[in-house]
């Protein structure tokens, strides 16, 4: 009876009330066999599930306001990829309300960074354990929370450029209880340029993380810069990608593979105030035969270096190969198997001193 009127009333609301509104979104689940050498475990996951609302209203005179609300949701009834506090809180993907016209675009909200709007083309893969995927090379390609994005007008076809802008709402710069590090709340200045012509793309990113002082301690200014190029077209798709970070432990390569607790004792281990250096470089190809798409990655990341000074064995290797095959449209499944090689003081930072971390996978992505 519910439902009959729920649908009753839906169908009375004026045609009007939907108009210029886009529902799209997309199902993401997989099973992963993840052995870290220690510990071995197969999930069934949800692979960063989504669904967004978008719409645009004329204001005349070639301007427009534009709206998105984008919320992830993980379908295995667990938590999603990127954690239980972002899977199913409203609006935690990116999600804005702004204004469009021959000047460009400007935005306001929780809004992706060049990086994750425009790049990561190198990361071709659907995985939630790093093994299968370019989770550690892509890292930063994320949301900017509290923060402002202008993107120029197209004026030269296949060129972007985009300024953005994070506040810092966290003035205090007080430790975080939990991971026990300073606060990650710092005012955030981020470009993104690119350009495509003829299948041949080149993109460029940079984000600068600004300086806190935490508890009389000061925390360095994180830099990091993102570099991809490549071809794509013809059912064809080289894309090599470099990346180099400069800050704090946070911004090593070696983050995205530890706990809080292990990249404090990474900064632990030469101090306070070092400052990293991060450097690494990711190759994929995949070409599409019919249906099938057979792909391949690796990247490697070169030794860390504290305030200049190399530190021996904390490189990673990497590499994933696999195969999409497209049911339709719209409905692909994927198969794919991934290996990370650590060095010898990487993996007893982020690993208890495992050197591989392996993982094989299968995965169906629908989209609407």
């Amino acid at each position: 009876m519910k439902k009959s009127l729920i649908a009753l009333l839906v169908a009375t609301l004026p045609a009007a009330a939907f108009a210029d509104v886009t529902i799209y979104g997309t199902l993401k689940a997989g099973v992963e066999n993840v052995d870290n050498g220690s510990v071995k475990k197969t999930n069934i996951d949800d692979l960063g599930s989504r669904i967004g609302f978008k719409g645009a209203e004329d204001l005349g005179s070639g301007l427009k306001a534009i709206w998105q609300v984008e919320t992830g949701f993980a379908i295995d009834g667990n938590k999603d990829q990127y954690g239980a506090s972002n899977s199913g809180t409203f609006a935690n993907r990116n999600s804005f309300v702004g204004l469009q016209s021959n000047l460009g675009t400007l935005r306001l909200g929780n809004i992706s960074n060049y990086g994750d709007s425009d790049m990561g083309t190198v990361d071709v893969w659907q995985y939630n354990s790093n093994a299968l995927g370019l989770g550690v090379f892509t890292r930063d390609n994320t949301r900017l929370k509290n923060s402002v994005r202008y993107d120029l007008p197209a004026v030269v076809p296949g060129l972007t450029a985009a300024l953005q802008y994070g506040t810092k709402e966290n003035k205090a710069g007080t430790i975080d209880p939990t991971t026990k590090l300073p606060s990650t709340d710092r005012e955030v200045y981020s470009l993104g340029l690119g350009y495509e012509n003829s299948g041949f793309f080149g993109k460029y990113s940079f984000q600068r993380e600004g300086t806190a002082v935490t508890q009389g301690t000061n925390v360095t200014r994180n830099d990091k810069h993102q570099l991809e190029v490549g071809y794509n077209a013809n059912n064809l798709f080289v894309g090599l990608g470099y990346k180099q970070s400069k800050g704090d432990a946070s911004v090593t390569d070696l983050s995205a593979l530890a706990t809080s607790q292990q990249t404090a004792a990474v900064q632990a281990l030469v101090g306070n105030g070092v400052s990293f250096k991060s450097t690494e470089f990711a190759l994929t190809t995949a070409y599409t035969l019919g249906a099938f798409t057979p792909k391949f990655t690796y990247a490697q990341g070169q030794n860390l270096k504290a305030n200049g000074v190399k530190l021996d064995n904390t490189d990673y290797k990497q590499y994933v190969l696999g195969v999409d095959y497209a049911l339709s449209k719209r409905t692909t499944v994927g198969a794919q198997y991934g290996e990370i090689k650590l060095g010898d003081n990487a993996a007893a930072l982020v690993n208890n001193s495992e050197d591989k971390i392996k993982a094989f996978g299968l995965n169906m992505v629908h989209s609407f």
